[in-house]
């Protein structure tokens, strides 16, 4: 197999038997695959397809699978409000809106300690770009809800 999908089937490798964040035989089946089919995709001998990564992502939600396939794009990963968000739309932007500030005070304290501890390096600069990324995700996630009430809100204003 060539580099193509090699960089993706090495984050999955590394969600699923690195990091042991879910179970690869529950994955497998989840996708409809069996245990080899999905250990080829892992270690890169068969390319994941566009249907198996859209699967994938629902059963594995993980961020960086998102993220590596909006990389070189201009789009940045949002989350999708879950069921229980939708029920409760004010709290849920109050966290949301709590994340955005959390994960963007997370980028300002690596910047800072890097700075006063002596300039960015490549390891410094790995960790503060993937907190922005995380900081990007969680504004994007929260102007998505945001839409999202005020939309539910005005049809039901509508209705009356």
């Amino acid at each position: 197999m060539t580099q193509r999908g090699r960089a993706f089937a090495d984050i999955v490798y590394t969600i699923l038997i690195v990091e042991k964040a879910y179970p690869v035989d529950v994955v497998a089946t989840a996708l409809g695959m069996n245990y080899a089919a999905f250990h080829s995709r892992l270690i890169s001998r068969t390319c994941f397809s566009a249907d198996e990564i859209q699967n994938l992502l629902e059963v594995v939600p993980d961020p960086r699978l998102a993220s590596y396939l909006l990389e070189r794009s201009i789009f940045v990963a949002a989350e999708r409000s879950s069921g229980v968000e939708q029920a409760e739309p004010v709290a849920s932007l109050q966290r949301g809106a709590t994340r955005v500030v959390v994960e963007a005070t997370d980028v300002l304290e690596l910047v800072d300690a890097a700075l006063a501890g002596g300039g960015m390096d490549h390891r410094k600069q790995r960790l503060v770009l993937k907190e922005i990324d995380e900081a990007e995700r969680a504004l994007a996630s929260l102007r998505l809800g945001l839409k999202g009430t005020y939309i539910e809100q005005s049809l039901r204003i509508s209705k009356r």
